[in-house]
């Protein structure tokens, strides 16, 4: 099992999510939208300062659904090179309780 985070400006959600969909990366995700933080591009924190937000998106799969997440962000980050667009893998382990 893989776990597949996307942070992204706000910006690109809805290209990010149209990625998604043409790639089929939707069938288990959960989607926090309003993340604020600090990273290379800069803050995030959705207030008169610092307008901007990021959404984040996380999803579990096996490689193959983790390999069409790396693309869908793959084409946006050549798409919009400049937006803040970060992506991080890890293995996962899942207990049935």
């Amino acid at each position: 099992m893989i776990r597949t985070e996307v942070i992204a400006n706000r910006a690109v959600e809805e290209d990010l999510l149209e990625e998604f969909a043409a790639l089929n990366v939707f069938d288990q995700h959960t989607r926090i939208p309003g993340v604020h933080g600090v990273g290379t591009s800069g803050q995030r924190r959705g207030d008169h300062i610092w307008p901007e937000e990021n959404v984040l998106f996380l999803f579990y799969g096996d490689r193959e659904s983790g390999d069409r997440v790396v693309e869908a962000v793959r084409r946006i980050k050549e798409r919009f090179p400049d937006e803040g667009v970060r992506l991080f893998q890890f293995k996962a382990d899942v207990f049935e309780l």
